[in-house]
């Protein structure tokens, strides 16, 4: 009887010890497997963060594109204005500094006021030379519809075709750029091209 109640107590001892390994290995397993999901949540976490961190790059690559566009336009801007924005007040000096110049040619040498015009037009002129402002000397020169306005045409057999002969109003520049075009008389010189017909 006691024998048999040996062999019990081992047997059942022995489906305990097989009951634990079960328990130990479906631990082992439901913990690795529960590792494998964390590792894949992770590592798709960290592609995740990657790839938002991509776009957050991009987004501030062209964010700083945009902004360096933007402060290339304004800096333009403001040269611009800074070069071109007292135009309109050049242009109502160009017309008195022409008014005094009239005065000057018409007034007598012994005339009181004379000089006094004269030192105005020079001041003038300083001023034009600070401002980048320039005239545009145009007799002689061939015809530059960019420059000129003509407004006579001459025939003129001794000078070439498309030459200005004389200017009826100065034109002006302001940093390069035409403030106010020459208004010119131009040669028209028909010799030549008849010259050119005959020979064809």
């Amino acid at each position: 009887m006691n024998r048999l109640r040996t062999l019990t107590n081992i047997t059942e001892q022995n489906e305990h010890s097989d009951q634990s390994e079960k328990d130990v290995i479906k631990n082992d397993s439901i913990e690795s497997n529960n590792s494998d999901i964390s590792n894949q949540d992770s590592s798709e976490d960290i592609d995740k963060i990657k790839k938002q961190s991509e776009s957050y790059f991009k987004q501030l690559q062209y964010l700083q594109a945009d902004f360096e566009n933007y402060r290339k336009q304004v800096s333009k801007e403001f040269e611009n204005q800074s070069k071109f924005g007292n135009s309109q007040i050049i242009q109502y000096l160009i017309e008195i500094y022409e008014d005094l110049k009239r005065i000057i040619d018409n007034l007598n040498s012994d005339d009181s006021s004379l000089q006094a015009i004269k030192l105005i037009t020079k001041n003038i002129e300083s001023m034009f030379k600070e401002q980048s402002v320039e005239i545009i000397h145009s007799v002689g020169t061939a015809f530059d519809p960019n420059l000129h306005e003509a407004l006579e045409y001459t025939e003129n057999s001794e000078t070439e075709d498309n030459i200005i002969l004389s200017e009826i109003q100065s034109g002006y520049k302001i940093h390069g750029q035409v403030l106010r075009p020459s208004k010119v008389n131009v040669c028209k010189n028909n010799s030549n091209k008849n010259g050119d017909n005959a020979n064809e």
